[in-house]
């Protein structure tokens, strides 16, 4: 099982990347990234609720054992034993990822409030290449 600060920064991590093409429309307010994070993060810790749930504890479980919780932030593939062999790597990627979505994020916020989106081409690209992140970390989750 991965430690709880990966699947969190995962989830932050993965909502935040999903919302650039909406923060490249539209301007969001200055709070929106902070409850970005929190939600992204409370997402990608879902699976994990059979360990304080009062009920259901035995079919939660059983839940967070499937591969279904790849939905909640590659859950499944971070609770692998080949990851949670590598309990530093793994949180440090998790920083690190959560790092560049925030920075990419950012940067989408910058060009739409400096920017004419008639005029640029430029949130298309960061458009783009987050579009490409996304796809080559799920085929990174999905390979064996």
């Amino acid at each position: 099982m991965a430690p709880a600060i990966a699947h969190f920064l995962v989830g932050a991590s993965l909502l935040l990347l999903l919302i650039i093409p909406i923060a490249l429309r539209y301007r969001l307010a200055p709070w929106v990234p902070l409850w970005l994070v929190a939600l992204g993060g409370l997402w990608g810790l879902g699976p994990d609720i059979h360990h304080i749930a009062p009920v259901y504890e035995l079919k939660l479980r059983a839940f967070h054992d499937s591969p279904w919780v790849d939905l909640f932030a590659f859950h499944y593939t971070l609770d692998r034993p080949v990851v949670r062999a590598q309990y530093l790597s793994s949180v440090f990627g998790s920083i690190l990822g959560f790092l560049g979505a925030v920075t990419t994020f950012m940067i989408a916020t910058v060009l739409r409030t400096r920017t004419n989106l008639t005029d640029t081409a430029s949130p298309h690209l960061v458009a783009l290449s987050e579009a490409l992140l996304l796809l080559l970390l799920f085929v990174a989750a999905t390979s064996s």
